[in-house]
């Protein structure tokens, strides 16, 4: 097992990918290395796609939108930070890709594509792959950080968009246009008359306008169909660039723990690069003590120390003498400790680049903390 050295990695990366499961701190790791970038003099920019909104309160800013906003931070070089907004950020796709005005308006104003933008599953992955894909090539920053919304399956992030292509565009938007294109050129009342039985039996069963409606929004997406596509097919081969580093974000959970195999098996088998796992919230154990020592669940205390502790007085609340309290809550410590190595010992045997980052004590919620998260992430083991 090798170390994951994260400030080699945001020195020589475009575009980092944080991914993982939900509640193992990965908003406030991609962050933390927006914070250690800058400190190394990149101008980094983290866009997260979750929209829990946690990173505006890791930053300590009011709010984030969809429009890049520079961070307060004492640095050499300079930090952003976005929040994805699904339903805009759809919106200036479609007008990047619809042929003229009226069709762009017409999309706008159909309930369908209300829906989709806001709701239909992948959509809010394929605008996130849009706007990596913007950011990218206006080259505004040196490196992109993308914090992933949470997720079960390792490619949800660059699935979904496909697949949501793949819908729109498959043979039953196909079938559905056909029938209804013609209808929109032969008028639809005699169209529906003279229709197959299967088409009827659709219009009973949603209503004539429904299906007129969905028509309509399909004729005119359509169109941009093609744009899609070769949209889709530069962010998967910007997603494969050598610079392009997914970095697997876990706790010492079994929950968590169980599915970094999957999510680095499915990257690579993709031809996607796995930079390696940062492993947040381990127990850092007694301080100046390896828990992995046989005996170190002792705790030692000379005549002198018991004097002093004994000085300090008794708490009201517990029959146990302070020492023997102070021992006991060192036992725990070395015990948790030893857990969570117990818990990684796993994903020391295999070959990914590990790093570890110490369960912090309070909720992170400021720049201060941001700093000190910044501090673990380039620290040597």
């Amino acid at each position: 097992m090798s170390r994951l050295d994260l400030p080699a990695l945001v020195r020589s990366s475009r575009v980092i990918v944080c991914c993982g499961s939900g509640g193992v701190g990965k908003t406030t790791s991609a962050a933390a290395l927006g914070v250690l970038a800058a400190r190394l003099g990149r101008k980094a920019q983290v866009m997260t796609i979750d929209p829990a909104r946690r990173l505006a309160q890791a930053m300590g800013l009011e709010a984030l939108d969809d429009q890049p906003r520079r961070v307060d931070l004492p640095a050499p070089g300079e930090l952003w930070a976005m929040m994805l907004d699904t339903q805009r950020a759809f919106d200036r796709l479609v007008a990047r890709h619809a042929p003229d005005a009226k069709v762009r308006d017409a999309i706008y104003a159909n309930a369908y594509y209300q829906q989709l933008s806001r709701s239909l599953a992948g959509s809010r992955e394929l605008v996130a792959m849009e706007r990596v894909l913007e950011a990218t090539l206006e080259g505004d920053q040196d490196l992109l950080i993308v914090d992933t919304a949470p997720s079960q399956h390792a490619l949800d992030f660059l699935d979904a968009p496909g697949r949501l292509v793949s819908l729109l565009d498959g043979s039953m938007t196909g079938w559905l246009l056909r029938p209804y294109g013609l209808a929109a050129r032969a008028q639809f009342d005699w169209f529906r008359q003279s229709s197959a039985l299967t088409l009827k039996f659709f219009e009973r069963l949603a209503g004539v306008q429904v299906l007129a409606d969905l028509s309509d929004f399909l004729l005119a997406f359509s169109s941009m169909f093609d744009g899609f596509r070769e949209r889709s097919h530069r962010v998967q081969a910007l997603m494969r660039e050598p610079s392009t580093a997914f970095l697997l974000v876990c706790a010492p959970e079994a929950a968590s723990l169980s599915q970094v195999d999957r999510f680095a098996e499915r990257l690579s088998g993709d031809g996607f690069g796995v930079a390696g796992v940062l492993v947040n919230r381990v127990h850092p154990g007694p301080e100046g003590i390896d828990a992995t020592v046989a005996g170190a669940e002792q705790l030692s205390l000379s005549d002198d120390d018991v004097g002093l502790l004994a000085a300090a007085g008794e708490a009201a609340y517990s029959d146990m003498p302070l020492p023997d309290r102070l021992a006991e809550l060192w036992r725990e410590d070395v015990l948790l400790r030893r857990a969570d190595l117990a818990a990684l010992a796993p994903l020391r045997t295999r070959d990914l680049p590990l790093h570890t980052v110490p369960r912090w004590m309070r909720d992170l919620h400021s720049m201060a903390d941001l700093q000190a998260f910044a501090d673990a992430l380039a620290a040597q083991p």
